[in-house]
């Protein structure tokens, strides 16, 4: 079944988020767990690289204001409010400026 959202950005949000565990856990495997200088080590850095890669791209599509549709690219895993229009990104209440 698939998983119901409440919006294209909590969706962006929740991808990101495990493309860049992804990216870490094989960066760390790739100088932990490998020896150095192998094969085996540049794969792992390049999937990982391919990672990061991937969720600037999700970033980027699905990470955006649903009321303006501004993109959010900084702070995307903690931002509560649009930067541009000031409403909620969960709610689309509007928030106090700051």
């Amino acid at each position: 079944m698939k998983p119901s959202y409440t919006s294209n950005f909590e969706y962006g949000k929740r991808m990101s988020k495990i493309c860049m565990i992804a990216a870490i856990c094989l960066c760390l495997m790739s100088l932990l767990l490998v020896p150095a200088g192998s094969l085996a080590q540049g794969a792992l850095i390049l999937a990982g690289m391919a990672f990061i890669i991937g969720a600037f791209i999700v970033m980027y599509k699905y990470c955006r204001c649903p009321h303006c549709g501004k993109h959010i690219m900084t702070g995307v895993l903690v931002i509560t409010s649009c930067p541009r229009c000031h409403r909620n990104l969960n709610t689309g209440k509007k928030t106090k400026k700051r």
